[in-house]
């Protein structure tokens, strides 16, 4: 067994001015950073400069930062009379910095490790800052106790989301120090990246178990608590104590007969009642149109403890329980075969001879939801992604079953695209593949993946146009492209071409001369765009108005929508959607605001469609486990051996495609009556609470539309 070296450490607050400089100079990045506001040529020199920066720091030039990247090492030469005869104790110093708002904290993890006599690297230092204890919108010092620096200092720094900033490192010595050579050494910074990625995990894992254990409720041995649970809202096991006292539950189920409908329960027992685990059981319903699940928690690249994967019940239907540890239970309720009218129902909880009764009734309004226009759903599912498609029927029949019709096809399975006249569709499978899919079930995307510094046609920042032997190239390959997926089925109308993804200024030019060359040989053609909100410098109205007469599907980002480019989109004559993506890390964003109230957006704006990145992007790593790749998970769903195991952020996205059909025979003006309804503002304070009280009085009929039309305009 390996001795663990204790070190302490401390957390000091910091402002703007004037660091330490001189005994540390930056080696190597592992990976180089990659943040665009703060990233420059004089990256190394300027992190032991001396100098800081004022916040907020990731968007200076004299920073450095990484995005969609953690963990990063960085290899550090220790001046001052450090060595390997003669190492030292001292204190190493970060400024970092927490402006929440922004997505960005403090890291979440620091370990340090120095080179010993033998050329093998051993950790001399640890720190997970407590960012809750950090005034938030400042920068901060994080200090760190060093057991012994040689030569060398190796820094791994994990982001607790998806950024990593960092504005200056300093080394303090303090006198001899010692090398602790009875912990682990390892060879290279590689292998103190992934001991460093062992060491994070085991402290997230403990410090959640820790939180468990600390809110576990104190129960009689045979006692067994239920209460109805939020399903879109936070589940916090803390609560569970306000939430059994709230008197017996009952279960309500209102919607129409062309719509699913979701239950949570949450129950809770002491250690006799729980033994052998809890059976759950529903009479009075179809068994075929109740899914019974647990809701499991997973921990988050945050630290956090989220609640997220719908596990199903084993076929005993039981649920394994701790003593005093709440667990939640996940109804899948088809409304659909239960047909319109009212239907009693009984959730039975049984554990070790005790018993909970829960009675329900679903009411189910008669309307199916077919007369209104299908609302377009696209979510980047590439069939590449492994390895949520390693079932790949399944998955997909689970994107349909979501109201997934949009498909999208990945630059890598596109065959031509080099446009070096090779085109040999046989190699392709995963393309056409990608086609079938969009033949049976909607539309094509092909995301071409080109920028303005990276594309085949000679374009570029400098040359705002297409080599002329290039644009030949081009046209031949779309009539390739054309004349294959008419073969196929799919006709002009049910594809198009998405030539760069969130495009800048550049960018859009790029989109606009791809465009004008193509429609000008054959203008049905269609070009899809949807513009960066993120753009630095920022795109403006008259960009957009530029481009205007070449794009053909808009899908600007939410956030866009609601600032100062919505009143482009809202009075465009062609058909435009909305996308919206959660901050990472994914897992623990809102069901309710990130995910299900995207439809409602969309029809309070006129937008016919929605999307968000992503169904199945884990970046190759399991979706069970945030914390074994290079970034956090984005995926909705989780791999398993029947195929996915789907979320509570993946239902709430099918329920607000089910929300939008109900929505759509009343126009957007119908907006400050539901808001009157709900009793709040905007859709930013709903919660659950104010969404089904607008669902009932919608399925009530008792607001009556202003507008029959059925796409919300």
């Amino acid at each position: 067994m390996y001795i663990l070296i204790i070190v302490l450490a401390s957390v000091v607050t910091g402002q703007a001015g004037t660091a330490a400089a001189g005994l540390l100079t930056v080696m190597e990045f592992s990976h180089p950073p990659n943040y665009s506001l703060c990233k420059d040529e004089n990256d190394s020199r300027q992190l032991t400069d001396g100098e800081l920066a004022t916040f907020p720091i990731w968007m200076k030039k004299e920073t450095v930062g990484w995005a969609a990247f953690t963990p990063v090492a960085i290899q550090l030469r220790v001046a001052g009379g450090s060595s390997v005869q003669s190492p030292q104790a001292g204190k190493l110093r970060l400024h970092s910095a927490k402006g929440l708002s922004a997505g960005v904290d403090v890291p979440q993890q620091i370990n340090v490790y120095t080179r010993d006599s033998t050329d093998q690297l051993r950790i001399v230092g640890s720190l997970t800052p407590d960012s809750s204890v950090l005034k938030d919108k400042n920068a901060h010092w994080l200090q760190i106790d060093v057991s012994a620096a040689t030569d060398v200092l190796i820094v791994v720094l994990h982001a607790s989301g998806e950024f990593l900033f960092l504005d200056e490192v300093e080394w303090h010595p303090s006198g001899g120090g010692q090398i602790p050579v009875k912990s682990p050494a390892m060879t290279s910074v590689r292998a103190a990246l992934d001991d460093s990625k062992r060491r994070t995990r085991e402290t997230l894992i403990n410090a959640a178990e820790v939180e468990v254990e600390k809110g576990a409720l104190r129960l009689e041995g045979k006692t067994l608590h239920a209460w109805i649970q939020d399903p879109w809202g936070v589940i916090d096991p803390g609560r569970a104590h306000e939430q059994r006292a709230l008197g017996a539950p009952k279960v309500e189920i209102r919607g129409y007969a062309g719509e699913r409908e979701s239950v949570c329960i949450g129950v809770a027992a002491g250690e006799l009642a729980v033994t052998g685990g809890l059976r759950v059981k529903v009479t009075g319903l179809p068994p075929a149109a109740v899914k019974i699940f647990e809701v499991r928690p997973v921990l988050v690249a945050n630290g956090r403890r989220i609640y997220d994967p719908l596990v199903p019940l084993n076929d005993d239907m039981q649920l394994s329980m701790r003593a005093g540890v709440p667990s939640y239970i996940w109804l899948d309720v088809n409304l659909r075969m239960l047909g319109p009218g009212s239907h009693r129902l009984e959730i039975n909880l049984e554990g070790n001879g005790q018993m909970i009764a829960i009675p329900g009734m679903a009411t189910v309004t008669a309307y199916d939801g077919r007369g209104s226009k299908s609302l377009h759903a696209v979510n980047w599912a590439y069939l590449s992604d492994m390895p949520i498609f390693r079932d790949r029927d399944n998955a997909i029949q689970d994107l349909v079953a979501h109201g997934i019709n949009m498909f999208v096809t990945h630059p890598m399975e596109i065959p031509g695209l080099a446009l070096d006249g090779s085109w040999d569709i046989s190699k392709a499978v995963r393309f056409a593949r990608t086609v079938d899919l969009a033949k049976q079930h909607g539309t094509l995307l092909l995301y071409l993946g080109w920028n303005a510094s990276k594309n085949p046609l000679g374009f570029s920042s400098n040359e705002r146009s297409i080599d002329p032997r290039a644009r030949e190239r081009l046209l031949t390959w779309v009539g390739n492209v054309s004349t294959y997926l008419a073969s196929q089925g799919l006709p002009p109308e049910r594809w198009a071409l998405y030539p760069v993804d969130e495009p800048d200024r550049a960018g859009l030019q790029l989109i606009k001369a791809v465009a004008e060359t193509v429609k000008q040989r054959n203008p049905f053609v269609r070009v899809y765009a949807n513009p960066s909100v993120y753009a630095n410098p920022p795109i403006t109205m008259d960009h957009l108005r530029e481009i205007q007469p070449w794009v053909d599907l808009w899908q600007p980002n939410l956030l866009a929508v609601r600032g100062q480019l919505g009143e482009f989109f809202k009075n465009l004559q062609a058909e435009w959607w909305i996308y919206g993506n959660p901050k990472s890390p994914a897992k623990g964003s809102s069901p309710l605001h990130n995910y299900r109230l995207l439809a409602w957006w969309a029809w309070h704006y006129g937008a016919t469609g929605i999307g968000f990145w992503s169904y199945s992007d884990t970046n190759g790593s399991s979706a069970w486990d945030d914390l074994d790749g290079s970034r956090s998970d984005w995926a909705v769903v989780y791999e398993s051996e029947r195929g996915v195991v789907s979320s509570r952020r993946w239902e709430a996205f099918r329920e607000g495609v089910e929300d939008h059909a109900l929505l759509a025979g009343f126009s957007k003006v119908d907006v400050k009556r539901l808001l009157q309804i709900a009793n709040e503002p905007n859709f930013d304070q709903w919660e659950g609470a104010n969404l089904e009280a607008v669902r009932r009085v919608l399925l009530d009929g008792s607001l009556k539309p202003l507008s029959h039309s059925v796409d919300g305009q």
